[in-house]
């Protein structure tokens, strides 16, 4: 399940560090139902009220004896660990987790999505600040820091970015205009990510909260095209408005790298112009500025 229902019962991997003790204490303090935590070797410590054990197994053994089920793990692990810690979770049964981490390698990255296409499991980021639910008092992650009520009001507008900063900065806009959003996630910058754009438009296709979403892309990958063409078959009928990040590099030469590992452009295929062109022509609706964004929405939200 993509979308977490409200009391959704999660675990945090690698909470005891300094990262993850306070975000464990902003997702408490905004209503997360955060059981356990999860540290090799710190087993018997106590985080913002949380038991730690020293494995996923240990933990459902206590915070889960009737074996109902956990909803999903929030990971704040070294990057060279979260492989490791990721097959811990799909092992144990668990079918959402959140990656934190930024700099997983890639060949890391293809062996957890493989292994979560395997065993149906949903994988958010790499890279990724968070996913929040306003109306459900829930929060996974760091997104929207310790108090996500400045920047995230409820509402009826997903937002889906794969900057971690734009995530907020669109839900303040939002906010400061008289909107809100059911739901808000980062997906993570990098080439190879569990959850992209369609994923998740396709789960709030279901969402009776959901009345429209914003899609914040940038250059490079094909992510954006996917919902393109997803728009055109009819499988994406919710109007969603997508602003595309990175005009300056029709100015530079291809194969330049910037921030995210995934914005990487190769040929006209990641381009700003051609994501807006294919978006277009789909019936997507493509703001040109930020400001945009709330004059196309608010005919839909």
């Amino acid at each position: 399940m993509l979308l977490l229902p409200k009391g959704a019962k999660i675990i945090g991997q690698g909470i005891t560090g300094s990262e993850g003790s306070v975000a464990t204490g902003w997702m408490k303090a905004y209503g997360t139902n955060l059981v356990a935590g999860v540290t090799p070797g710190k087993g018997g410590q106590v985080v913002e009220g949380a038991p730690i054990f020293n494995t996923i197994k240990e933990a459902l053994e206590k915070v889960d004896p009737d074996k109902i089920g956990v909803d999903g793990a929030v990971q704040f692990v070294p990057p060279l660990r979260v492989k490791d810690a990721v097959l811990e979770a799909i092992e144990a049964g668990i079918k959402f987790i959140l990656i934190g981490a930024e700099k997983v390698p890639t060949k890391d990255a293809v062996i957890i999505y493989s292994q979560a296409q395997k065993n149906n499991v949903n994988i958010i980021g790499p890279s990724s600040v968070g996913l929040i639910n306003p109306a459900r008092k829930l929060k996974i992650g760091s997104i929207g820091g310790a108090n996500p009520d400045r920047v995230f009001a409820e509402g009826s507008v997903a937002v889906i970015s794969k900057s971690g900063g734009m995530t907020s900065e669109i839900g303040l806009l939002l906010k400061n205009n008289g909107l809100g959003v059911s739901w808000a996630v980062g997906i993570g910058g990098d080439r190879i990510i569990g959850t992209d754009f369609s994923d998740f438009l396709l789960a709030v296709e279901e969402d009776s909260e959901t009345q429209a979403s914003v899609m914040f892309g940038e250059l490079g990958g094909t992510y954006e095209e996917r919902v393109a063409k997803l728009v055109k078959e009819g499988k994406i009928t919710k109007p969603v408005v997508a602003f595309i990040a990175g005009e300056f590099t029709a100015l530079l030469p291809s194969q330049v790298q910037f921030g995210h590992a995934g914005a990487i452009i190769e040929g006209k295929r990641g381009l700003p112009d051609y994501k807006r062109k294919v978006l277009k022509e789909a019936g997507v609706l493509v703001a040109e500025t930020l400001d945009d964004i709330v004059k196309l929405l608010l005919p839909n939200a």
